[in-house]
């Protein structure tokens, strides 16, 4: 099998001149490296809370590390994982990603957690493992160095095994950064006091050079990989295809990564990915007991399973431009979209379309698959179907995250590129490097009419309004993207830079262009090429930008949360991964600010539409503050009160809101109040029925008793 050295002498050696030349005295270099530590966990309360202390004692800078705990279904309430972290006072800004508890799905959440990163550079640890107080720079420093070079690495990190009977001063240990004076152990799963890896890097010259009698060197390198301890580019692992979620129990999900994104740059595009073993070290806090062969075989059949499909699979060269598409019920446009791009000056052969399918119901979906059928000769399309609907936002990551190009351009689905725009705007990118989006003006097309205007264009950005205003900061273009949208379409953007921002807030159901531009422009300068390129189809009542006054609360919540991001206060927001079904929508909340979107809605509502009810603005603001309640009712019961009162006065039969004002009753004791208010909810939820019905047993037994 052909293979790529992976002799990183070279990375190596420039580390190691950082470290000589001073330029990891200065801790400049960490602003501009910054990480997602993606943490795992599952019922791990205890785990979690040396975790986040030995995080809080890391000597890489908190302003450039977001950590993100990925859990896979822990209970939720006083004394869980979630409420640990929501209590704690973090130096960092922190993500909690949740998921339904739904067997063994570590591979699931991890992705999720990916999917909400705000940086490119992502450290992979179990709650389990505890981090050495120099561990994250001692990664980073690979990464940085990495950078400089324009090179692709993996890490790995040691590992030692820690008994927490043997060691009752481990939390004093980490606060006085002395994790390696702890008493060290052998591992129960492993049955050796060493890391297995080492054995190997010793066999390979820390995997730089495999001897010649190695049959498989990917295997050998790709799966000295740990998802316990690991680090390697967000937009990397996008490109090969995240961890595989057919493992749906322990081991092998992992290594099968591992080996896969090895080969998917090395062997299959034949570009160098470095996997580099970093000597710095995570103490696992050792539970279980030895590995069983027979439970574990499953995993190790599916990973073999796995390798070869990969293997057998051709992947095609990366292209340089990657046009995305949104879609959703757009059976009378999409076909003239798809048609502007086939006539695009641009070399098509350099050129991907992906198409978001968001589960359509006017038969979008099967012209589709038509479509990708009669352009295979001329277009590569490739489309984004999981037969559900996540809604504009989700879609729209979901879609970007699917593209390969190391330039993006949008075009929606209603709408038409003119034939110069992607050589024009790839140009843009070429000659501006520091640019992080390049956009140009548009013609209004009145579908009703057939009149042509030029669309509303503004003034800023353009090369000449840069050299007229030379001392500008990316202070001032933001608040000048806070007054409103100006980056207008075509717009096309940097696939690097996508991978540095978290992505369109899940909660919008608009203003999604406005959000993401917003933080595009946050990581690089927009550019402003002052000529049309793009046909924006008007008036024909389904323009994805045309949605009233619900678009005018949503770019207010923009704004709101563009300032939040830059208080110094740090972040935290969980993230609440649905059950699956055919419409799915995850949900944000600000642990923070969490009534930060309600009261956009709620005055602009008020403001906009005089309080008038049966509107999108009104059922997307009734929306909002059942959510707050059924969340905070347990995590922060005042905010809950607070929201439910508000929904009451607005929709005093809402069923959600009686539910919730019942539940508040019965953990108060009121049992007969609340069941006179359960009686009022005339369609009942399950769960409404399974409270009322508990009450009425519990009230039955209480008459009986007495």
């Amino acid at each position: 099998m052909p293979y790529t050295n992976n002799d990183y002498t070279r990375l190596e050696q420039l580390v190691n001149q950082y470290q000589v030349d001073g330029t990891f005295s200065n801790s400049r270099w960490q602003s501009q490296t910054k990480v997602s530590i993606i943490v795992t966990t599952y019922n791990q309360e205890e785990q979690l809370k040396k975790q986040l202390l030995a995080l809080q004692q890391q000597t890489y800078d908190p302003n450039s590390i977001e950590v993100i705990i990925a859990d896979d279904g822990s209970r939720r309430g006083s004394g869980s994982c979630m409420d640990i972290v929501a209590k704690a006072n973090l130096p960092f800004d922190v993500k909690y990603v949740w998921q339904p508890d739904q067997g063994f799905r570590l591979a699931k959440i991890r992705n999720e957690a990916l999917k909400v990163a705000s940086h490119d550079t992502i450290i992979s640890l179990d709650a389990d493992m505890i981090p050495e107080h120099t561990y994250v720079e001692n990664v980073m420093k690979q990464h940085y160095a990495a950078q400089q070079q324009g090179a692709r690495i993996m890490t790995t990190q040691d590992r030692a095994f820690v008994e927490l009977d043997q060691n009752p001063d481990l939390d004093q240990k980490i606060k006085q950064k002395q994790l390696s004076q702890v008493k060290r152990s052998t591992s129960r799963r492993f049955g050796t006091a060493q890391d297995w890896r080492h054995e190997r890097y010793r066999e390979t010259n820390n995997l730089k050079s495999l001897p010649n009698n190695i049959e498989d060197p990917t295997y050998v390198i790709g799966t000295t990989i740990s998802g316990g301890n690991c680090s390697f580019s967000r937009s990397d692992a996008f490109e090969a295809g995240l961890f595989d979620e057919d493992f749906n129990q322990w081991g092998a999900e992992d290594s099968e990564f591992g080996l896969r994104l090895y080969e998917h740059f090395n062997n299959k595009l034949g570009e160098q990915l470095f996997f580099i073993p970093v000597k710095t070290t995570a103490y696992h806090l050792e539970h279980g007991g030895r590995i069983n062969t027979q439970k574990t075989q499953k995993s190790t059949d599916l990973f073999w399973d796995k390798v070869d499909q990969f293997r057998a699979k051709k992947v095609s060269p990366r292209p340089d431009v990657s046009i995305y598409i949104p879609c959703y019920n757009q059976i009378q446009f999409i076909e003239k979209a798809l048609k502007s791009i086939a006539n695009q000056t641009y070399n098509h052969s350099k050129l991907e379309v992906v198409i978001g399918e968001d589960g359509s119901n006017d038969g979008t979906r099967d012209l589709l698959y038509k479509l990708q059928k009669s352009y295979q000769q001329q277009l590569t399309i490739r489309i984004v179907d999981d037969k559900k609907n996540h809604g504009m936002a989700s879609n729209t990551n979901r879609t970007i995250q699917a593209c390969r190009g190391e330039y993006i351009i949008q075009l929606d689905p209603d709408d038409e590129l003119l034939p110069t725009a992607i050589s024009t705007l790839h140009r843009g990118m070429q000659n501006y490097p520091r640019a992080s989006v390049v956009f140009g003006d548009c013609i209004d097309h009145d579908i009703q009419t057939g009149e042509e205007r030029p669309h509303w264009s503004c003034n800023e950005f353009t090369p000449q309004w840069y050299k007229t205003n030379p001392a500008v900061k990316p202070k001032d273009l933001i608040d000048i993207l806070r007054t409103s949208m100006r980056i207008h379409s075509p717009r096309m953007f940097r696939r690097d830079s996508f991978f540095q921002t978290e992505g369109v807030n899940p909660n919008l159901e608009n203003a999604v262009d406005y959000e993401l531009y917003s933080k595009l422009i946050e990581v690089g300068i927009p550019i402003h090429i002052k000529q049309p390129l793009y046909l924006y189809n008007m008036n024909h009542g389904g323009n994805t930008s045309n949605k009233g006054k619900l678009q005018l609360a949503n770019d207010r919540v923009v704004k709101k949360y563009s300032t939040l991001r830059h208080t110094l206060q740090p972040q935290k927001q969980v993230y609440i991964i649905p059950q699956e079904s055919k419409k799915t929508r995850i949900q944000r909340y600000d642990l923070n600010h969490p009534t930060a979107r309600r009261e956009a809605l709620y005055e602009t509502w008020r403001t906009q539409e005089h309080a008038q009810q049966n509107t999108k603005l009104y059922q997307s603001l009734i929306t909002e503050l059942e959510h707050l309640v059924s969340f905070f009712r347990w995590m922060t019961p005042e905010v809950a009160n607070q929201e439910l009162t508000l929904l009451q006065q607005l929709d005093p039969a809402n069923p959600a809101g009686l539910y919730f004002q019942a539940t508040f009753l019965d953990s108060q004791g009121k049992k007969q109040q609340a069941l006179d208010i359960l009686r009022k909810i005339t369609h009942k939820s399950p769960s409404t029925s399974q409270l009322e019905q508990r009450i009425i047993a519990e009230l039955e037994q209480k008459k009986r008793q007495a």
